[in-house]
């Protein structure tokens, strides 16, 4: 003869089943925030003030690598509000002409954007559309969305330091989907993005 389940057993069954989703959404979000790799960096150059850089070679022919870090005098929230503000990109970013929100997407945990991009003189101005993913404050991850550009997927990681500054580092893959050789693009992106990593250093450690 079959026994019916005790009271008390029904209630810790369903407590067990009721944490599953709990348990899978924790592992999940383990599973998609790794720490970063931060072997590459010359902690010695960062210390100095230096934008430290280093390209290197992807599998895909077009596709341009490059990681970039930072040492920044003030806490991750005010290098976010800095990167978060696409209105001002077209003061400290080279070749942009103009930046506006479109669209809260995920429910407030991310954002499109257009930008409109003059490249090179050789080649038209165009529209671009991105999505910046948000895990505040922390990390920042740039996708390709719509436009001419065929592949961009960047990742902005904001780590606090013992001393109270913020190592900003910035990870790009990028293929402008022009018909531009690799060395060309891989030369102007070591020329234009410390500039950038020095622009908002300066904007972060401003004066509020």
């Amino acid at each position: 003869m079959l026994l019916a389940p005790s009271r008390k057993f029904v209630r810790r069954w369903r407590r067990a089943i009721a944490l599953i989703p709990i348990l899978l959404f924790a592992t999940r979000l383990v599973a998609e925030e790794p720490e970063p790799d931060l072997s590459w960096i010359d902690r010695q150059a960062v210390a100095a003030r230096m934008v430290f850089y280093l390209t290197d070679r992807s599998d895909r022919p077009q596709v341009v690598l490059i990681k970039l870090a930072i040492d920044v005098a003030a806490p991750p929230k005010a290098i976010w509000d800095v990167l978060t503000a696409c209105q001002i990109a077209p003061e400290y970013v080279p070749n942009v002409q103009s930046c506006r929100k479109l669209e809260v997407v995920n429910g407030g945990h991310a954002e499109l954007f257009v930008q409109v991009i003059k490249p090179v003189f050789f080649i038209p101005a165009f529209e671009h559309v991105f999505r910046l993913d948000y895990t505040p404050y922390t990390r920042i991850d740039v996708h390709r969305v719509s436009g001419p550009i065929a592949h961009l997927d960047g990742t902005w990681w904001l780590l606090p330091q013992p001393d109270g500054h913020t190592l900003l580092v910035y990870t790009l893959a990028l293929d402008p989907g022009f018909p531009i050789p690799r060395f060309f693009v891989r030369a102007t992106l070591k020329r234009d993005l410390p500039k950038v990593l020095s622009a908002v250093r300066e904007r972060a450690e401003a004066p509020r």
